[in-house]
């Protein structure tokens, strides 16, 4: 579940898998839900991010920002909500 905004009583609830092909992580998230913030334009989004010194850098994907601002934002936060999560290090 993630608030967005983040001081936002609303949360979101979204559902992900992670895959890792060798040195890459990805990242699938589908949000769920009947009804969606008018701001969203994307349900279904993924991240990557490659493994260098143990850590995980995102990689930049022209999809996932290419939309509005609060959904790129929105993007970027349940990505930083999953790692945290899942205990795995990023740059």
């Amino acid at each position: 579940m993630i608030a967005y905004p983040p001081e936002s009583a609303d949360q979101i609830e979204v559902r992900y898998t992670i895959e890792h092909v060798e040195d890459i992580q990805t990242v699938n998230c589908s949000v769920e839900g009947r009804s969606f913030q008018v701001w969203l334009q994307l349900r279904k989004f993924s991240i990557s991010s490659i493994k260098e010194s143990g850590r995980y850098t995102t990689l930049f994907n022209e999809t996932n920002n290419s939309k509005n601002m609060d959904t790129s934002l929105f993007i970027d936060l349940v990505h930083a909500s999953i790692m945290k999560l899942e205990h795995i290090k990023c740059s």
